[in-house]
């Protein structure tokens, strides 16, 4: 199952001659190294600018990465030093139970 996004409520805000869209993205069953991708079309924009991410209660962070498009998952391991203050998910972990807000710039 990919990526899924809902827009919510009066979601479209015209910013003169860009627009910004808010909603929610619902992780995938299985994710993929590298992060999920997310196209504009879901995000109900042509192009995507720039797109924030708010935090969910999951214990999870989550970053856009615009060059590739996608959106990382990375989780804190406390127990291996080595790995640094956060670490990619695990490919085909599922996150289909996180949920995110996002607002989302574009044109």
């Amino acid at each position: 199952m990919p990526v899924t996004a809902s827009l919510t409520g009066d979601w479209l805000t015209s910013l003169g001659n860009k627009q910004m869209t808010h909603g929610t993205v619902t992780m995938d069953s299985s994710y993929a190294t590298g992060g999920e991708a997310v196209t504009a079309a879901q995000l109900g924009l042509g192009s995507i600018e720039t797109l924030v991410l708010n935090q969910a209660e999951d214990g999870y962070v989550f970053h856009w990465d615009a060059s590739a498009e996608t959106i990382i998952a990375y989780y804190a391991d406390y127990d291996a030093v080595a790995d640094g203050a956060l670490i990619e998910v695990a490919s085909t972990t599922d996150l289909s139970s996180v949920v995110i807000e996002f607002v989302a710039t574009g044109r």
